[in-house]
């Protein structure tokens, strides 16, 4: 009797208990734990990198028991079923690699969290122990850095998908970055915090916008420039007609920067206040939430995008400028987007300018490696290049290039932090070396232009071309993201994009978040541009930046450069009043040392500086003369 009571209770107690949910508390603490596990499994476990479970459809039925068992105890329980399932982890002797550099993403305290049961924590450890480096079917890489997802996309075609492959799609993109992303220590958020952050939005998100809209946040927060989504559904949301300008933000006013010509109701530096009624500011703020970006510069720049694109149809515009307020009526269109970003003029061209030199500017966006032999031909004589890197170059024209400016020589420009697919969560450095140049390379100064629209391979060139001696480079912060790409596939047919390759300068200074400091910021003013001018290329435009730019400019000399302890200058042929002061400034513009000199030939030691680039200012008769020096 006592058996058959007991059995009815039982029976009672399961069919009450059938689809009960827990707090919503205990769910997202158990969803934590388990999007850690599932990753961690994931990439380590011989079995699930071989392919020989599907454990995306494991991690859907644990979801589902995070919701529904009754104790922590019972939902560990499928934490084991799940790892058992994945079937007896391989044993190895081989030992594991050292782990030494500090830049690596590997963290496994994790597996000792007193949530965890004795039973898990030792499943756990026991795959962390034995695991070794090895191919993983979810993960490629190309011969360039990148890396490769395409065997990842499981339910990625799933238009609406449901609470489980939601989660699914959260815990796909937040492992690949806890383990993948080069860049994970640059992230502002702690990673597992952003974790927690978006465990209920995931979860308690609508499909359709919301849903998309919540993944276009998640990429955010890598505060990189290159982090996007791209899905139909946010598409249309973003929009996909362009308004008939282009704007800047400029002087903290949102300014329109170019105009379609058959647009006459506005005009290039009216800054906008409103529109459909709306003020500016309002409008940013409330769009900021959707801004990418590595650094401020950037994140308004996403901005302008964001206002830039919408749906066709017409809009109200209200501007002022020195006549006043004026509201218009205006409309977008698709074919505004390539007719605002196409070059116009020539390509290149041979510039005469006050001051008796000539300076050739060359159109970086637009020059193809079919020109670059031509165009060295016809500004071989001029005194100085400007290579602008405003617009987004051609990766052979720029390897081209770099051919005619350096001398013949095997050069170390840049190093990578690449990511071990073999061995999540390890980078590992290579530097970067290659033969390039000419036995008689061209003479005259490089310039080089940059602002923010200039990212990944416009940031690269400009650390290319920066190497040449006695280069300069103007303009302002650009876009601080630099490296190549990966795609990431997630339910609900969304692709993300993430920088999947770190590249730093030669002395491992890095450029991610921070861009390419300029030797001379010059930025746009807005009444600069009402005036219709290029304040950048005019600035640039300016014959002390030449080799004839200034007697004191040729007759001050330093060698060997680069150098390992000691500069050597020489100003012997220039007259000069009192004392010769040297300001040495990192790349970032921080000063590092001063050095007072009496004497017209002499000696200046950087034994004590780090190797890497340093501008060395001169201030000589009054004048402040701007080189570059190399320590190696």
């Amino acid at each position: 009797m006592k058996k058959s009571l007991l059995f009815i209770i039982f029976l009672i107690s399961f069919i009450l208990s059938f689809g009960q949910t827990v707090p919503n508390e205990v769910y997202y603490e158990r969803l934590y734990h388990l999007c850690k596990v599932w990753g961690f499994a994931k990439y380590h476990h011989t079995e699930i990198a071989a392919g020989n479970i599907n454990w995306d459809d494991e991690l859907l039925t644990c979801a589902s028991a995070a919701k529904t068992a009754l104790t922590d105890e019972d939902f560990n329980d499928s934490l084991q079923l799940m790892l058992n399932n994945a079937g007896e982890m391989e044993l190895s002797i081989i030992p594991l690699p050292n782990i030494i550099d500090s830049l690596n993403n590997i963290d496994t305290e994790w597996i000792q969290n007193d949530f965890f049961t004795d039973t898990v924590s030792k499943l756990l450890d026991t795959i962390n122990v034995r695991f070794r480096p090895q191919d993983n079917v979810y993960i490629g890489q190309t011969s360039y850095g990148s890396l490769i997802f395409d065997n990842d996309d499981m339910y990625h075609n799933v238009a609406n998908p449901n609470e489980q492959q939601r989660i699914l799609a959260l815990f796909r993109y937040w492992n690949i970055i806890n383990y993948f992303y080069p860049y994970k220590y640059l992230i502002d958020q702690n990673w597992d915090t952003v974790l927690v952050e978006f465990i209920p939005k995931f979860i308690e998100t609508d499909n359709g916008i919301p849903y998309h809209l919540v993944n276009k946040e998640l990429v955010i927060k890598l505060n990189d420039s290159h982090s996007e989504i791209i899905s139909t559904i946010y598409n249309n949301w973003d929009g996909n007609h362009f308004t008939p300008f282009k704007v800047r933000f400029i002087e903290n006013q949102t300014v329109i920067s170019k105009v379609i010509p058959s647009v006459t109701e506005v005009n290039i530096g009216d800054i906008i206040t409103e529109i459909d009624g709306h003020e500016i500011l309002y409008i940013r703020d409330s769009l900021r939430t959707y801004a990418t970006g590595s650094n401020d510069v950037i994140i308004e720049r996403s901005i302008n995008y964001l206002i830039e694109w919408e749906a066709s149809g017409n809009f109200d515009l209200t501007t002022t400028n020195n006549s006043g307020t004026q509201t218009h009526t205006l409309s977008r269109s698709y074919s505004y987007f390539n007719i605002l970003h196409q070059g116009s003029g020539a390509i290149w061209k041979d510039t005469i300018i006050d001051g008796g030199c000539n300076i050739g500017i060359v159109d970086m966006g637009r020059l193809t490696v079919d020109d670059v032999d031509e165009m060295f031909i016809d500004l071989w004589e001029t005194n100085a290049i400007i290579l602008d890197l405003r617009y987004y170059p051609q990766g052979q024209a720029v390897g081209s290039v770099l051919d005619y400016i350096y001398e013949y020589s095997t050069y170390n420009y840049a190093n990578s932090l690449i990511v071990d697919v073999t061995f999540p969560g390890f980078l590992y450095w290579e530097q970067g070396y290659d033969d390039f140049g000419t036995s008689d390379p061209y003479n005259g100064t490089v310039i080089i232009l940059f602002n923010e629209e200039t990212q990944s391979l416009g940031e690269y060139s400009c650390m290319l071309f920066e190497f040449v001696p006695g280069s300069i480079k103007i303009g302002n912060t650009t876009a601080g993201a630099d490296g190549n790409i990966t795609y990431v596939y997630l339910p609900g047919n969304i692709t993300t994009i993430f920088t999947s390759l770190g590249i730093y300068y030669p002395d491992y200074s890095q450029t991610q978040r921070i861009g390419i400091i300029p030797d001379y910021e010059v930025l746009p003013t807005i009444s600069g541009i009402r005036d219709g001018q290029d304040e950048v290329l005019n600035f640039a435009l300016n014959c002390e930046f030449t080799q004839v730019s200034s007697d004191s400019d040729t007759e001050i000399v330093l060698y060997p450069n680069p150098s390992s302890s000691i500069i050597k200058y020489n100003f012997s042929s220039l007259s000069y009043n009192n004392d010769v002061l040297f300001k040495i400034f990192d790349i970032t513009g921080k000063e590092i040392k001063i050095i007072k000199k009496n004497d017209a030939i002499g000696e200046i030691n950087i034994d004590d500086l780090s190797n890497g680039i340093y501008i060395i200012n001169i201030y000589i008769n009054n004048k402040i003369i701007n080189k570059k020096i190399i320590k190696i």
